[in-house]
């Protein structure tokens, strides 16, 4: 339910959902390095208004669009409200920047995947529906079991969420993994994070939702010059590709990804950086503040009885 002005959304059930916002900019005249734009989705409760993920790039061709967008895993309740902010980090020589209000310009979306009561709750187990057999007696107890159980586990899936990444810090050529920190970790299903904090292990079987955003800001002379791609790594191998261009000098920009894949029980998901430039080096920004956050990765699972992505 939107609120009087449709800034706000309130949340009608507790659970696990996952976020996506997007908003499409135009730029005046920009800046020779570009001019930023931030997106924020904003969770809102008595306490008061915080992000769940921020995403920041540069915008760098004048009177051009831009689109922006941030996607997240997280646990909301019932009555808090949800939003999505942008903020046009404009200098010199114009400030002028327009959001864009056509259809699908600017997309928000929240959709419920586990109503458990917090987080960390305990998925069920994935039951399969079995076969039914002629001439078999259907008793309420079979109706249980072949219908109902199956669907418990699709309202409380296997989830994990990590929103604080360690720092980093490589050259441009040199790829690195991206660390996590216990503190920001939740999980339910049975998800471990290995010894070196940089690798997810998969509890169980299914197609999952993954989703992303870390923000990275780089060194050396400014320029049009530099790129970095954030990568979706399976069992070390690459699986998902993200690329945008930093062209500023000590400034975190970011992005964010999702991704739609099969994974089996022991598989490994991680996220690594490659930098691009000659002269630059690539740093992790980690500097969370009360109401924005830089980094998370989470995934949860859609389908407990897949066996691949094919049907």
């Amino acid at each position: 339910m939107a609120d009087a002005d449709r800034r706000w959304f309130t949340v009608p059930d507790t659970g696990v959902h996952v976020l996506t916002g997007s908003v499409t900019v135009k730029a005046g005249a920009t800046q020779t390095a570009g001019d930023g734009v931030i997106i924020y989705l904003y969770r809102r409760t008595s306490s008061g208004a915080v992000s769940v993920a921020t995403v920041r790039e540069i915008v760098q061709q004048a009177n051009d669009y831009q689109i922006v967008s941030a996607s997240t895993v997280t646990h909301l309740e019932a009555g808090d409200s949800i939003a999505v902010a942008v903020y046009l980090e404009a200098g010199v020589p114009s400030p002028t920047y327009t959001v864009q209000a056509g259809e699908w310009e600017g997309v928000f979306s929240a959709w419920l995947v586990a109503p458990a009561p917090t987080f960390t709750a305990p998925p069920t187990p994935f039951a399969s529906a079995g076969d039914w057999r002629d001439g078999e007696q259907i008793t309420p107890a079979l109706m249980q079991s072949r219908i109902t159980n199956p669907i418990k586990a699709l309202y409380n899936p296997p989830r994990v969420s990590a929103r604080s990444a360690q720092a980093f810090s490589v050259p441009s050529g040199q790829t690195t993994r991206v660390g996590w920190s216990l503190a920001g970790l939740e999980e339910s299903g049975g998800w471990r994070l290995s010894q070196d904090a940089k690798a997810f292990t998969v509890p169980a079987s299914g197609v999952y939702l993954t989703a992303f955003c870390l923000a990275i800001q780089r060194d050396g002379p400014t320029g049009a010059f530099g790129s970095y791609q954030m990568n979706l790594m399976r069992n070390g191998n690459l699986i998902s590709l993200h690329q945008r261009q930093n062209t500023r000098t000590n400034y975190p920009a970011g992005l964010s990804g999702t991704d739609v894949l099969f994974l089996a029980q022991g598989d490994t998901l991680s996220i690594e950086v490659l930098g691009t430039g000659t002269g630059l080096t690539w740093q992790g920004f980690g500097s969370d503040i009360r109401d924005e956050r830089w980094s998370c990765f989470g995934a949860v699972m859609l389908a407990p009885g897949a066996s691949s992505m094919k049907g």
